[in-house]
């Protein structure tokens, strides 16, 4: 079993997404699905859930689980609507930084003890 098997095993990725032209568009949020919201929610705070819901931004903790690097990114809700992506960070600290692009498979785990979140590329 490879390192990557080994990764996707433990962290059961519970966000998969295959990135499209906007999640890696310059000047573009990530943003999730409402059950990926949901999802989120239900593994931070209750302190950072009402300042996201509240049009705040919210900042989380990302590991790279495939570099081992830290990054801070900004979780916020889009300005219209109810819904909610990473902002701030996710450009520079992933998509430029590992050259994203459109199609490549990402995996994304929220752990529910530390709310820190995990990162890894699925597939190119």
């Amino acid at each position: 079993m490879t390192e990557t098997q080994s990764q996707n095993d433990k962290y059961q990725w519970k966000i998969k997404k295959v990135l499209g032209e906007n999640d890696v568009a310059l000047h573009r949020m990530f943003k999730f699905t409402r059950i990926e919201a949901e999802y989120i929610f239900c593994n931070i705070n209750n302190d950072k859930v009402n300042k996201a819901k509240e049009g705040g931004d919210v900042k989380i903790k990302m590991v790279d689980l495939d570099t081992l690097t830290h990054h801070e990114l900004s979780l916020r809700k889009v300005k219209s609507g109810n819904v909610f992506g990473f902002k701030l960070g996710w450009l520079s600290h992933f998509v430029v930084r590992r050259k994203l692009r459109v199609g490549d498979e990402i995996g994304i785990y929220v752990d529910p003890n530390t709310s820190v979140f995990y990162f890894s590329v699925l597939s190119v």
